[in-house]
């Protein structure tokens, strides 16, 4: 993990994807094969991973003892360079774990620094032989096809978060199979659309669904006029199917289920939108009928 530098030479900042690639179990790999075999092993490892994350597009920032930090332009590449690392050690003794955020850095001294280095080491550090996992907020980012090779884990308090990180991982070939057979997954013929009315106004939106924000400040994409809203309230987003409603506000969102008539609360969460019913930001239901969202799965 890697601190801001503190001196004030030139330092340029900008968005990308970190992804860290570790060596499972090095210490073992030492006692089971030796020192000189173990050396060579380990050394052929991260010379495989310097060239899967080339062949994605990014670049091998430095490398550690039993590990490499690289660097991409979008989720995607480091989605890629992730999936290429693993499958290159499939039939090799050594196995590696891997993890990846996007979000933004600071390059100084041709290093990089920041809160995304540091998530992204923490979140690799998660993983286990084999895994690679990605954040949340990296997910929803993905392109709709690799977003679909990933399944939601748990969230996990992470040294340096208030919140707990949302985590996903991406899965193999095999498991992803398994997943497109599921019924709780859209299957690639239905149209996935969500149809939202505020006030005088109606919204459809359609798979590929952005990411779509709720509150108070102009530039959001449904503007609430509410002062119990927050600037930037919530966001929906499409995830493997589904759809998911999140909030980012200080006073909580409030969902009424059509049907029963039950209302959820969530703060900084995510929840799955199906069915019809309402969305209230910041406010109770029964004080807020004239700022509720409709919304409405056909």
């Amino acid at each position: 993990m890697n601190d801001v530098p503190s001196d004030k030479a030139a330092k340029s900042s900008q968005n990308l994807a970190v992804l860290f690639a570790d060596i499972d179990g090095s210490t073992k790999l030492y006692e089971t094969h030796g020192d000189e075999t173990a050396h060579r092993l380990t050394a052929q490892c991260l010379m495989i991973l310097d060239a899967q994350a080339g062949l994605a597009g990014g670049r091998t920032v430095k490398t550690s003892g039993d590990g490499v930090m690289c660097v991409f332009a979008t989720p995607d590449a480091a989605f890629r360079a992730a999936t290429l690392m693993r499958d290159a050690q499939n039939r090799s003794p050594v196995s590696i774990h891997a993890g990846f955020h996007f979000g933004p850095v600071i390059e100084y001294d041709n290093d990089f620094y920041g809160d995304t280095v540091n998530l992204a080491a923490r979140i690799a550090d998660l993983a286990k032989a084999g895994e690679i996992l990605v954040t949340e907020d990296t997910v929803v980012r993905l392109s709709p096809g690799l977003r679909a090779a990933t399944r939601w884990l748990d969230k996990a308090s992470v040294k340096g978060k208030k919140e707990p990180v949302g985590v996903y991982m991406v899965i193999t070939e095999v498991e992803n199979a398994t997943v497109i057979r599921s019924p709780l997954v859209a299957a690639e013929s239905d149209v996935l659309r969500l149809n939202l009315r505020y006030r005088d106004r109606t919204v459809t939106l359609e798979d590929p669904l952005p990411e779509f924000v709720l509150g108070r400040q102009d530039i959001c994409d449904l503007v609430i006029d509410s002062t119990y809203a927050s600037r930037r309230h919530a966001t929906i987003q499409a995830v493997r199917g589904k759809v998911f409603l999140k909030d980012h506000s200080t006073n909580g969102t409030y969902l009424r289920n059509a049907n029963g008539g039950e209302v959820v609360f969530i703060k900084r969460e995510m929840v799955q939108l199906s069915g019809s019913g309402a969305i209230f930001l910041g406010r109770e239901p029964e004080l807020a009928e004239d700022d509720g969202i409709a919304y409405r799965m056909p």
